[in-house]
């Protein structure tokens, strides 16, 4: 059996030199023939998130591997937390990680395009699909981002966020959101917030109902779903429902040294897993959300409705969050704009 990234200890290899036997009475002949790879996340057991892609994705490639790849999965910050993710996976701890460009702007600051409001529509399936499209076969993203960090990603989701606020103060306008402090999880995100008056604050999503509670935020950018999984709909008095004012892009991705490990028809067989799932289980994402929010509205969350004008001045705000976004990068020698100019691309060629 093969389990990435670990090398065989010294004591087995000294057991295999002297003719022992290393497998249990039972175990199936062909076990030797399996890898195993190890798959970590930050996530509550059974998040929205787990359900929709990763277990899914575990169960088909094992399935059409006919079991000569398994998992080994480690939920809940196991093996560290989100922040620590892409190195993790780097250097082997993980063969396969949770990496959000979010939780590590130094490193991945070009992906967070899609978490930009406005970036795609309502149906998540098209910003889902560009963002394959950007980093797979050559895409813009794969050449400057993810080949450079070392990682490939095989399974993505780009979260919808709402606005939840967790105060009483009641929301009837754009304007009644001035000064309140949200949970950000930066980059692009914190952008939109100072764009429309708010003020962000970096917390990571295990962090947020703590923050909720002690009153440290007044509420969070969050999709629906997440806000069940971590308890924040028991703190949360009221909330946007239609139109989403951000995005976070999460990725499982696989370290270059676990992938080169895999025989050819084994990596294809992951690609063209993780391929159909991020692509279709956008459809699953998009009706559990809207059951989220209806489940919100039934346990009494009041709904936030803005009018005409404060949605016009919503998606002014949102342009300048995106032209904001892209002339930070270039300053900083990053191709902000060009970055947001090919993802724009990308989501129109989505049918």
């Amino acid at each position: 059996m093969k389990i990435f990234p670990r090398s065989v200890p010294r004591s087995v290899l000294g057991l295999a030199a002297a003719g022992f036997c290393l497998w249990g009475a039972g175990v199936p002949a062909h076990a030797a023939d399996t890898t195993v790879l190890r798959m970590a996340d930050s996530l509550p057991n059974g998040s929205f998130i787990y359900k929709l892609v990763a277990k899914p994705f575990m169960d088909e490639v094992e399935k059409r591997t006919d079991g000569k790849v398994t998992f080994k999965y480690f939920p809940s910050q196991q093996l560290g937390k989100a922040k620590d993710m892409l190195k993790l996976t780097q250097t082997g701890m993980a063969d396969i990680g949770y990496v959000g460009p979010g939780y590590i702007q130094d490193k991945m600051p070009l992906s967070q395009v899609f978490e930009l409001p406005g970036a795609f529509s309502d149906d998540s399936c098209q910003g889902f699909t560009a963002f394959w499209d950007m980093t797979h076969d050559g895409g813009y993203l794969q050449v400057n981002e993810w080949d450079p960090n070392g990682v490939i990603p095989i399974l993505s989701l780009i979260t919808r966020h709402h606005i939840y606020i967790s105060n009483s103060k009641p929301i009837n306008t754009l304007d009644d959101l001035k000064g309140l402090k949200l949970r950000s999880s930066g980059g692009a995100m914190a952008s939109t917030m100072q764009e429309m008056g708010l003020v962000p604050v970096n917390i990571s999503a295990p962090e947020t109902y703590e923050s909720m509670q002690r009153g440290t935020v007044d509420g969070a950018f969050y999709p629906a779903q997440s806000a069940f999984d971590y308890g924040l709909t028991d703190l949360i008095k009221s909330g946007t429902t239609s139109r989403h004012v951000a995005g976070v892009v999460l990725t499982y991705a696989i370290s270059k040294d676990a992938w080169n490990k895999l025989d050819p028809e084994t990596q294809q067989i992951i690609l063209d897993v993780g391929r159909e799932i991020s692509t279709t289980s956008c459809r699953g994402f998009d009706a559990a959300e809207q059951d989220a929010i209806e489940r919100m509205s039934a346990q009494g969350i009041k709904k936030i409705h803005f009018d005409e004008a404060d949605g016009k001045r919503i998606d002014e705000a949102f342009e300048r969050s995106s032209q904001a976004w892209a002339k930070s990068l270039d300053e900083r020698g990053k191709p902000g704009s060009d970055t947001l100019a090919a993802m724009r691309k990308a989501v129109a060629a989505v049918q």
